[in-house]
């Protein structure tokens, strides 16, 4: 019985060191201008193979959807919500519901006012959780920082 209690303790340890090792999806953040005035911050995920990641509109009995907050100040401000495009939509047996997810890549925009002619930094932070087949990570929490730069004829404060 010592033996395979010994067992278990080493395989959930090799198990939780080989998740926390595990990092599927990968994050770039960037601002796409659409002129002077306005713009989109950009959070763009590829997610590895065989893995995917949930929907802003994932239902609350489901896996965690991805989330973004957006540290607000006086250089910019959120125009509407963050957009994503159109998602996979199948049963989960492991959550007894449809999810909402995307696999391999994705691209959330959030449109901003520009209110600043002189360069500055959107910060924020984001949560997802990765999932397989076969597993989900823990959900993850990620600060993120897009530099939006100076303009010739921006918006006056």
């Amino acid at each position: 019985m010592k033996q395979f209690g010994l067992i278990l303790l080493i395989f959930i340890s090799l198990t939780s060191f080989s998740q926390a090792r595990l990092n599927p999806v990968k994050w770039e953040f960037f601002y796409e201008a659409i002129n002077n005035k306005e713009g989109f911050v950009v959070l763009k995920a590829t997610i590895g193979d065989k893995w995917h990641i949930y929907s802003q509109k994932q239902a609350a009995d489901g896996p965690i959807p991805t989330s973004f907050t957006f540290k607000e100040n006086s250089d910019y401000s959120k125009i509407g919500t963050t957009d994503e495009p159109p998602a996979e939509k199948q049963y989960s047996e492991v959550f007894g519901i449809d999810v909402i997810f995307f696999s391999k890549e994705v691209v959330f925009k959030q449109k901003i006012q520009v209110k600043s002619l002189k360069s500055f930094e959107i910060k924020g932070e984001l949560e997802f959780m990765a999932c397989n087949d076969n597993s989900c990570l823990a959900p993850k929490t990620i600060s993120f920082l897009v530099t939006i730069p100076a303009t010739i004829s921006g918006n006056k404060k």
